[in-house]
């Protein structure tokens, strides 16, 4: 029996070009994994200290006075189990009373004042990969501005929005 028949077949079975195809696509498959493993867990990337700050709006004020300075900050659907984002660092009141975005009859909406709320624009320092443009805390929570998420401290869980990232 031959290797390769008159067909092109291997063992008269497989097509060579068709397994020659199947070997390309697994070595790419390949070679993309371990890219993109290497750029969220590689050691060749040192961590860094990482500033960000979250503008919260309208918080309760409750929930203003259970925020304090030195509290971890965790993200409600990020399990980063005893791992805090950050700790937050300074609290500053931007708004005394707080603001809320209302919908309007006509379909617009607007910022407008909110009774008994604050809003806060908390600042956070944690370590993390700078990779280009793309912010990691903890090397698999992407940080990015404008990005609203439901955060929690030891006492308080609030709405809050990366206002600005430095490092």
């Amino acid at each position: 029996m031959k290797l390769i028949d008159h067909n092109g077949r291997l063992f008269g079975k497989i097509s060579v070009i068709d397994l020659l195809v199947v070997a390309v696509v697994a070595v790419m498959a390949v070679a993309l994994h371990f890219k993109s493993v290497q750029a969220h867990t590689g050691t060749s990337v040192a961590e860094q200290s990482i500033t960000f700050q979250v503008r919260v709006r309208g918080a309760r004020i409750y929930v203003a006075n259970a925020i304090r300075v030195g509290d971890g900050l965790y993200d409600q659907s990020y399990a980063s189990g005893d791992r805090p984002l950050g700790e937050i660092t300074d609290i500053q009141v931007e708004h005394d009373p707080g603001t809320t975005i209302a919908s309007f009859a006509d379909g617009t909406t607007a910022l407008v004042e909110s009774e008994q709320t604050v809003d806060l624009l908390l600042t956070v320092k944690g370590t993390g990969l700078v990779n280009g443009k793309s912010v990691m805390i903890n090397r698999i929570y992407d940080l990015g501005v404008n990005s609203s998420r439901t955060y929690y401290t030891r006492l308080a869980q609030f709405s809050g929005m990366v206002a600005d990232i430095s490092y």
